[in-house]
């Protein structure tokens, strides 16, 4: 049976990863790697657990899609697809794995690439908050709007930054307020997204597109910016192979950012 929205649709992908994995958190065969998934990177139990989960939901449902993930890479579901399903089945693995609680389902609605973001869903594992973010209608967190930070001057911003390794930039030198990183880009992001960080930088080349698909549509909708490292808009093809460098900010203070990347 189809469900009757893209909410539904992930609200029911999340859940049924949340029963599938909630067994495996905090526990060692949930870092037991099986494989190296399509991405490249080591599949562990716990990944492919919730893949299977979510698999399970979306072949049940009956809609026409191109499934994309982390783990598997892509496979088409019925005959026609209407649309491209980016899932990362758990955002955060380790986190997960050692019991650190924070990690997420992140979900987007896709076109063709990254510039093509229909819908983006994020929900917290840990405390099952939920973001969503429909194009051209705002961004929510449990169904509350929500929207960016207005802080500009570099001194007041907290910032998320994984660009410590192997590029490091002066961002990480203390002259923003704080630098934190979590361990879970999707969850980081919506941060971004609800004004409780201003922005979140990742030069390492590692990110994939499943780390940020839902992500980038919601910090948008809240009123952010998102680009590469260049200032470039994003608009990478939907395939987990590929990696990209991100800055992601109030929009307030991105091109100060910029400088420093």
């Amino acid at each position: 049976m189809k469900h009757n929205t893209f909410y539904d649709l992930c609200n029911d992908v999340a859940a049924s990863i949340e029963q599938a994995v909630s067994g495996l958190v905090g526990k060692p065969e949930a870092g037991m790697v099986l494989r190296i998934g399509a991405d490249g990177t080591p599949t562990e139990k716990i990944d492919e657990t919730a893949e299977n989960a979510a698999l399970q939901v979306l072949e049940r449902d009956g809609i026409s899609m191109r499934f994309v993930s982390e783990e598997l890479g892509e496979k088409t579901i019925g005959k026609e697809p209407e649309f491209t399903f980016v899932l990362d089945p758990i955002d955060g693995t380790f986190n997960a794995v050692h019991s650190i609680p924070f990690y997420c389902v992140p979900i987007a609605i896709c076109g063709s690439d990254l510039s093509d973001i229909r819908y983006g869903y994020v929900k917290n594992l840990v405390t099952g908050d939920i973001y969503t973010a429909e194009r051209g209608k705002g961004a929510f967190f449990n169904n509350e709007p929500i929207h960016v930070s207005s802080r500009s001057e570099l001194s007041e911003l907290s910032v998320i930054s994984y660009s410590h390794r192997p590029h490091a930039v002066a961002i990480n030198n203390h002259i923003a307020r704080r630098v934190r990183v979590f361990g879970c880009a999707a969850l980081e992001l919506c941060y971004v997204a609800s004004g409780v960080f201003d922005a979140f930088i990742d030069m390492r080349g590692m990110l994939r597109i499943t780390d940020i698909a839902a992500g980038k549509l919601i910090v948008k909708e809240a009123g952010g910016m998102i680009t590469d490292g260049n200032g470039e808009l994003l608009s990478t093809p939907l395939d987990v192979k590929k990696r990209v460098n991100l800055v992601a900010s109030n929009g307030k203070a991105h091109d100060k950012l910029l400088e420093l990347v």
